[in-house]
């Protein structure tokens, strides 16, 4: 028996033993004082008990929120940890002058900061190719942008998620090409379905899966889009995604996941 179902048959005890004092005739209660004191005394020690189990209940569910925070804490600074890596390996010079990196071969294209080229504005006067000042427009460095994302991940991590998701935003439409705009978008999906913006959600991971086929976070999209389907209660579309997981990322931590969604939907009759 649960804790909760304990709780509510102690309560309902409780509830029972006082409606039959209250009801008892006047003249039954006075001719057994003792047995009324009796029922009195196990009244008060049923409210004291459910006012205890109460009491664990609540401590319970502080600690499992405590526990989903921690794990959650957890999951953001490793995917920070593993954005920092990515950002600190050591630039090579390749061939023709080309900046590479030394997995350059099989690192996804978005992966690679965005060069471009110096907006500049050769002068009018023949032999003299200084720009003008006037003409030129400061660009955004690097710095700019890992401070960025990092301002809107830090807000995600401090669970306020509505910052969170206007600074992703405001990332994505400042920085579309930047290193860190395939995480930005999935985290401005995570931002809207842990409030519940269910179809919101669903078309930022969409965003995701369309604009970055390659970034590492399209698996944990297509998970993601699996269980906003589900919110849904669109069972086909999640039925469909969650099939996606496990079929192309199979013996990993998603396809467990989405194999435990799938089981569920099987129990509560959905297909």
């Amino acid at each position: 028996m649960s804790m909760v179902q304990r709780v509510s048959k102690i309560a309902l005890m409780a509830s029972l033993l006082l409606a039959i004092i209250v009801s008892a005739p006047v003249s039954a209660q006075n001719a057994d004082q003792s047995v009324v004191a009796n029922l009195v005394i196990q009244v008060q020690e049923l409210q004291d008990e459910v006012r205890n189990l109460r009491g664990q209940l609540e401590e319970q569910t502080r600690e499992l929120e405590n526990l989903k925070r921690r794990q959650r804490d957890q999951y953001l600074d490793l995917d920070q940890r593993l954005s920092d890596m990515r950002n600190s390996q050591p630039v090579l010079t390749g061939g023709a002058g080309a900046a590479v990196t030394p997995d350059s071969a099989t690192a996804p294209a978005e992966d690679v900061p965005e060069v471009r080229a110096p907006m500049t504005t050769g002068s009018s006067v023949t032999g003299i190719g200084q720009p003008l000042a006037e003409n030129m427009t400061p660009a955004s460095t690097a710095a700019d942008e890992k401070a960025a994302y990092d301002r809107a991940f830090q807000a995600l991590k401090d669970l306020r998620y509505a910052d969170a998701a206007e600074k992703f935003q405001s990332f994505l439409d400042r920085y579309p090409n930047s290193e860190y705009s395939d995480n930005a978008q999935y985290w401005l999906g995570e931002s809207y379905y842990v409030t519940r913006n269910y179809d919101i959600a669903l078309a930022a991971f969409q965003e995701l899966m369309d604009r970055y086929p390659d970034s590492p976070k399209v698996p944990d999209a297509l998970l993601k889009m699996g269980y906003t389907h589900y919110e849904l209660k669109q069972w086909d579309s999640a039925r469909a995604a969650l099939m996606q997981v496990q079929e192309s990322y199979p013996n990993t931590t998603l396809a467990r996941l989405a194999e435990s969604r799938l089981r569920g939907m099987r129990m509560e009759g959905h297909y």
